[in-house]
C-alpha cells in the first residue's frame, strides 16, 4: 500500500522493512531499569502535556461543535464574520455554481449543496397587491460554514491566519 502514497514513501517503507529483518534497526525497548524508568516518565510527562492540551481546547471544540449542528445563519451574516461583503460573497456563490444564478430561484443553492447539508432553505409565503408568491431564505449551516471557508482559502478569497495562543 506504500507505493499509492508515492514512490519515494514506498522506497523508505521497504528499506525500513529490510534493516528490521537484518538486524539492523532494532525496536526500541528498555534494555536497562534506568532506561525503562526514562520511557515511563517520558510517557507520562507526554500524557499529562495532552491531557493540559485537551482542558484547554475543550471550549473551542464545544463551539465548533455547536456550530456544526446549528440551523445555520443567513449568507450575509456569515459574510460579515468572514470579514468579506455580502453582495461579494453572494457573487462569489454564483460564479462558483454553488447558488443558482438566475430566474425566481436567483441565490438558492443547487440541490446537490443542500443534500451535503451545506445549506438550508426557508420557504416564506408572501402576499402581495398582484397575488401570493413564494420567497426562499437561504442559510449556511455550520458544515456548510467549515466547508466554505476551505473553499474560500483555497481560492485565495480569504487569507489564512496564523494561530495565537
Amino acid at each position: 500500500y506504500a507505493g499509492w502514497i508515492s514512490p519515494a514513501f514506498r522506497l523508505k517503507v521497504n528499506q525500513t522493512f529490510i534493516d528490521y529483518r537484518t538486524g539492523r534497526l532494532q525496536p526500541a525497548i528498555p534494555q536497562s531499569l534506568p532506561e525503562a524508568l526514562r520511557l515511563a516518565a517520558d510517557l507520562a510527562e507526554q500524557k499529562q502535556r495532552l491531557e493540559q492540551k485537551m482542558l484547554m481546547d475543550a471550549p473551542k471544540v464545544e463551539f465548533a461543535e455547536r456550530v456544526a449542528t446549528a440551523s445555520g445563519v443567513l449568507i450575509g451574516n456569515y459574510a460579515k464574520v468572514l470579514g468579506l461583503g455580502q453582495n461579494y460573497l453572494f457573487t462569489w456563490l454564483r460564479d462558483n455554481g454553488i447558488l443558482i444564478a438566475t430566474g425566481e430561484r436567483r441565490n438558492v443553492p443547487k440541490q446537490e449543496y443542500i443534500s451535503r447539508g451545506y445549506f438550508t432553505l426557508k420557504e416564506t409565503v408572501i402576499d402581495t397587491s398582484n397575488g401570493s408568491r413564494i420567497s426562499f431564505t437561504t442559510r449556511i449551516t455550520g458544515k456548510g460554514q467549515q466547508w466554505l471557508m476551505k473553499r474560500l482559502l483555497d481560492a485565495g478569497v480569504l487569507v489564512p491566519v496564523a494561530a495565537t495562543r
